[in-house]
């Protein structure tokens, strides 16, 4: 018998409960036996539950009589599914609540079919106040206190703006190939054919007004045209890549900035990341796009079981992070995030920036950046990377918008604008011994 599409919906949020995995990872495991409209339901469901996440786990418990044992917690992920289709989706009622009791049987509960009937009866009847009412700071913006907490002092002047654009719908910015067409020259292109769209911030890039499937974005098949974020994109535009330089992208997938460097400038590029399933991705783009770089699969950390002893002109470091700047686009980061991950988060991208230094020449160009708003990772990690080696040099970004910080430029995720992104640019100088240049 065929497992429903809201019975696959209540397993992947049985599964983010327990942090089995990331959001799209369960989705695409979820997704292989269904039919695309049944995929796009299960996404659209999945990812609407994590935004209201906070908000709905209160209406829960305000429902239940008393918590669920812990071996019965799918019936909680079955009651959020339920709520949110009904609150939120505008499902037809009798048929969500069928739906919901049904998959009680298909996940061994079936004693529980009278209870998520009630749950769900109750939550129909009182949906308008239950929706109104917001007991606490986490369920008012849908994040983790601690998040909350972080986020108030790291940007005291921006921190509501931070936690609303967190919660809506992300913004589809696509990157027009120069090598191909001139970012106007593309603009007219697809105005001509209806499309809604306008320039971004950084110079290759085009916002369009509302999503459109990939597929069938004008010129993507022929390479014309990229999906990738303005923040990220300026990441590029910051390393100012030279023709025949060799160019170290480090944690390069799933490629966005490899191809960007290479519609830029004619540079050998080496594209590494650890994971040779997601090298995968950056093969397929360089194909479409028509371009060529050195794909390797390792670790950054450990430059003996990669690293040739040629030494590169600049490198590209997209650190790991917390993404708590794409938040909005991966609304799962703030279930999978906390304290201790943060903590070891730092420690990883220590070992990164350290290890992919060793690589850089004199006078060459190192960009750190991530998809993070927190401090943590990105000035104060930058600043102990330069009380750690004196040959490190800060070079001023004075073409990027963005908060200027004492270490780097930091972008903020914007309503029609990129996500939150921090760049911080090095620039390798002689060695010194006692203070003296060698």
């Amino acid at each position: 018998m065929k497992k429903s599409v809201r019975a696959h919906a209540a397993e992947v949020i049985d599964a983010l409960q327990n942090q089995q995995s990331n959001l799209d990872v369960l989705i695409r495991k979820h997704s292989r036996t269904l039919a695309e409209n049944e995929k796009k339901f299960l996404q659209s469901v999945c990812y609407g539950i994590c935004r209201e996440w906070f908000h709905i786990q209160e209406i829960e418990s305000l429902l239940l009589d008393k918590p669920l044992k812990a071996r019965d917690q799918i019936l909680s992920s079955i009651v959020r599914c339920g709520i949110y289709e009904l609150g939120w989706m505008g499902s037809k009622e009798h048929a969500v609540v069928s739906e919901y009791v049904d998959v009680t049987v298909t996940e061994e509960r079936p004693w529980a079919r009278g209870l998520v009937n009630a749950v769900l009866r109750q939550f129909i009847r009182k949906k308008s106040e239950l929706k109104m009412e917001r007991h606490s700071a986490q369920t008012l913006w849908n994040h983790p206190q601690w998040l909350i907490d972080t986020i108030k002092i790291s940007w005291p002047e921006h921190w509501e703006q931070v936690l609303v654009e967190n919660n809506v719908h992300p913004p589809m910015t696509l990157r027009v190939n120069r090598r191909r067409q001139t970012r106007n020259d593309y603009l007219a292109r697809i105005k001509a054919l209806g499309i809604d769209a306008e320039q971004g911030s950084a110079a290759d890039s085009v916002r369009l007004s509302r999503p459109l499937a990939v597929q069938s974005l004008e010129g993507f098949a022929e390479g014309v045209v990229s999906v990738q974020d303005e923040s990220s994109q300026w990441a590029s535009v910051i390393l100012d890549p030279q023709n025949n330089e060799r160019i170290l992208d480090a944690c390069a997938a799933p490629g966005g900035k490899t191809c960007h460097l290479l519609e830029m400038a004619n540079s050998h590029i080496i594209a590494l990341d650890i994971s040779e399933k997601r090298l995968s991705r950056i093969k397929e783009n360089l194909v479409r796009l028509g371009l060529r770089a050195e794909l390797i699969a390792a670790d950054a950390s450990h430059i003996d079981s990669w690293w040739d002893q040629q030494h590169f002109d600049a490198i590209m470091l997209d650190l790991p992070c917390s993404a708590t700047g794409v938040i909005r686009r991966n609304p799962d980061v703030r279930l999978m995030r906390s304290e201790t991950s943060l903590k070891s988060l730092i420690g990883m991208q220590t070992m990164i920036l350290d290890a992919t230094w060793e690589t850089l020449k004199v006078g060459g160009r190192l960009l750190v950046t991530t998809c993070s708003i927190l401090p943590q990772e990105n000035q104060h990690q930058i600043k102990k990377f330069l009380d750690r080696h004196k040959d490190a040099q800060l070079t001023a970004i004075t073409n990027t918008p963005g908060i200027n910080t004492e270490f780097g430029i930091q972008h903020l995720p914007t309503h029609s604008g990129g996500d939150g992104f921090f760049y911080s640019l090095l620039v390798k100088s002689e060695p010194s011994y006692d203070g003296v240049s060698a």
